[in-house]
């Protein structure tokens, strides 16, 4: 690249980075508008009914916030102008440490989700739901789908170059693995449930987002482990 060539690279790579700190920004405003809405309903004890109202619009937003921040950040992941900035191997390295390490990060916020969800499929299941459980018990299995697309590789398949930064014999070993523990975690998971189930049938619906946040975070988490020892040596 030219002189004039790499100026304009550095620029949009410049704003790519800075519209992805924006959606990064309105995910992380929806999930405090999320935990806000949860306190609303629940410390309003004055007046119920407005509390709920308020809390559920609120909690409502916040997702839609996080839904849109997710949606959005999609465009401004790092692109070929990135590639062209920074190439080789240490970068290439980078990228998969990053990647390694927001997903780790995600399964954590992913728990509150979880637990907002477990909650609604509580209600929905013993027949009396709350007026966001329809909203909230969605929010949870969303959430462990995602790790584990981002875990199979399957979150962004229209970034080719990104893909091949991302896809080594390595890291491929490294997915084979983590959906591997997925599916162990998944398997005894399921009968754990279906025990439950025989028990207390609301219970068992209640534990199916617990059960899927598990499975997703066991695969990010063995994922992370074993990149981290691979960074180790």
């Amino acid at each position: 690249m030219d002189d004039q060539e790499r100026r304009d690279v550095r620029a949009r790579e410049h704003k790519r980075a800075q519209r992805l700190a924006i959606c990064a920004g309105l995910g992380g405003g929806g999930l405090a508008l999320l935990v806000t809405g949860l306190l609303v309903m629940k410390e309003w004890p004055a007046n119920p009914e407005m509390g709920r109202l308020i809390g559920g619009v609120t909690m409502a937003a916040g997702v839609v916030a996080m839904i849109a921040s997710a949606f959005f950040a999609r465009r401004f992941l790092p692109n070929a102008d990135t590639y062209r900035l920074q190439t080789g191997s240490a970068y290439r390295d980078k990228v998969q440490r990053e990647r390694s390490h927001s997903m780790a990060a995600m399964s954590f916020g992913a728990g509150l989700l979880t637990f907002l969800s477990v909650k609604a499929g509580w209600g929905l299941a013993s027949g009396a739901p709350g007026g966001t459980d329809y909203l909230m018990v969605a929010v949870g299995p969303m959430a462990a789908g995602l790790m584990l697309l981002m875990v199979a590789g399957l979150d962004n398949p229209r970034d080719k170059r990104m893909k091949r930064l991302l896809e080594d014999d390595l890291t491929l070993s490294f997915r084979h693995k983590a959906l591997a523990t997925a599916l162990g975690v998944a398997a005894v998971g399921i009968v754990g449930v279906y025990a439950l189930g025989l028990w207390r049938p609301a219970a068992a619906v209640a534990a199916l987002p617990a059960l899927l946040y598990l499975t997703g975070t066991a695969a990010v988490l063995r994922y992370y482990l074993l990149d981290r020892d691979a960074e180790r040596g």
